[in-house]
């Protein structure tokens, strides 16, 4: 295996991969919804308040949607609603939607319309087992969901939060259309100290995925040593099992040995977060130069195919240019041929209307010569085609 090919750092599946292990755990989901969404009613919110509920709803959807995760979040004990005496008896909980992508996805919003509607069907059917018909009640109400978007890529989030936004003409019908909007977390939103300074794990596990350049590691690895390692001083060690998968997963992406890999896993069960990298026989200096190699290849590139449209267009012009002298040249011949039409019709209706009247064909020649400003000799040739024909 060549040193280039072994020093690719990006790769989307371990993107879907590391964000289906974050997500798939409650501590780290419940960390992420304290951290990141922005809602107060889950400031507070604990691993055991989090049921995964993905397997129910994620199926009904191809396998490209597998990095999805449903998640039952039970509020009941952080809300108090006025006037309802019944609140206790009636599971009051937020289905938290996260999606991840790796780039900017337009139609995220009905993709979690869907979610939304097969979770709010399956709420209504069952309570009914639960108590009967009690979705035709006057009181009954369907769950709360908080749809977020967890997006990695570096691109900016230009795809519009409103689903009315997606609608043709949506300002015909107004607030008769349906509306609602999806929360967005962008994972390069926040700088590596922003990240750090949240002091948990998921913190820790997002740092990792920002991960995708030669830059990206060696920002990382100029982190405050004492802090990292404080992140991890009391994790649980099945949590450092899924920190580790997260990092082997990048390390695999690398195509660095196997040997190498590990030994800078392990580094995580040492909870030595801070010195992740010492051991990674990567040479920053020598891939920013094949960046930088690539970039101004690239460049060189653009500015070759830049000359080359400027001269296309160039010529295009050109040949419009020629295309349009003939079309007016031909325009001025016809219109010139068309003068001579006309103006032999009325010589030749003149020499009629001459003849008629008895003129001699000296009287005719003369008239042709004042009349149409004619010399002898067109005037003789005007009159030798009219007697002839």
């Amino acid at each position: 295996m060549t040193k280039e090919n072994r020093t690719t750092i990006n790769n989307p599946q371990r993107k879907d991969s590391s964000s289906k292990l974050i997500f798939g755990d409650n501590i780290l989901c419940s960390q992420f919804l304290r951290d990141y969404a922005d809602m107060e009613i889950l400031r507070n919110i604990q691993p055991e308040d989090i049921v995964d509920v993905s397997e129910r709803y994620v199926p009904l959807y191809s396998t490209e949607r597998d990095s999805d995760t449903v998640k039952r979040v039970n509020i009941g004990k952080y809300v108090q609603i006025e006037n309802n005496e019944n609140t206790l008896d009636l599971p009051l909980y937020i289905v938290s939607l996260v999606e991840h992508k790796t780039k900017v996805e337009y139609n995220v919003a009905m993709q979690i319309l869907r979610y939304m509607i097969h979770i709010w069907e399956d709420y209504e059917k069952e309570m009914n087992k639960k108590y009967h018909l009690i979705s035709a009640r006057k009181d009954f109400r369907y769950p709360p969901i908080l749809p977020i978007v967890y997006y990695e890529g570096k691109r900016r989030w230009t795809a519009p939060l409103d689903l009315a936004d997606r609608i043709f003409c949506k300002e015909l019908l107004g607030d008769y259309l349906p509306h609602f909007k999806y929360q967005m977390v962008g994972l390069h939103d926040y700088s590596n100290e922003e990240l750090l300074d949240r002091g948990d794990e998921i913190s820790l596990a997002m740092l990792i995925n920002k991960i995708e350049g030669v830059e990206d590691m060696e920002a990382f690895r100029r982190l405050p040593d004492e802090r990292m390692d404080e992140i991890l001083r009391d994790t649980p060690e099945y949590l450092l099992d899924i920190m580790e998968k997260l990092l082997r997963a990048l390390l695999y992406s690398m195509n660095l040995e196997q040997d190498e890999a590990e030994i800078t896993v392990s580094k995580i069960k040492e909870r030595k977060m801070a010195r992740l990298f010492e051991n990674v026989t990567f040479d920053f200096q020598e891939e920013k130069r094949k960046m930088r190699e690539a970039t101004e290849q690239a460049d060189r590139f653009c500015v070759e195919m830049q000359k080359k449209m400027e001269k296309m267009e160039k010529e295009v012009e050109k040949r419009a240019e020629l295309l349009e002298k003939r079309e007016n040249s031909l325009e001025k011949r016809e219109k010139l041929l068309e003068e001579r039409m006309q103006r032999n019709l009325a010589i030749s209706r003149r020499i009629a209307r001459l003849l008629r009247q008895g003129c001699s064909d000296m009287e005719i020649k003369e008239n042709l010569i004042n009349e149409f400003n004619l010399s002898e000799e067109q005037a003789d040739e005007a009159c030798r085609d009219a007697f002839e024909n």
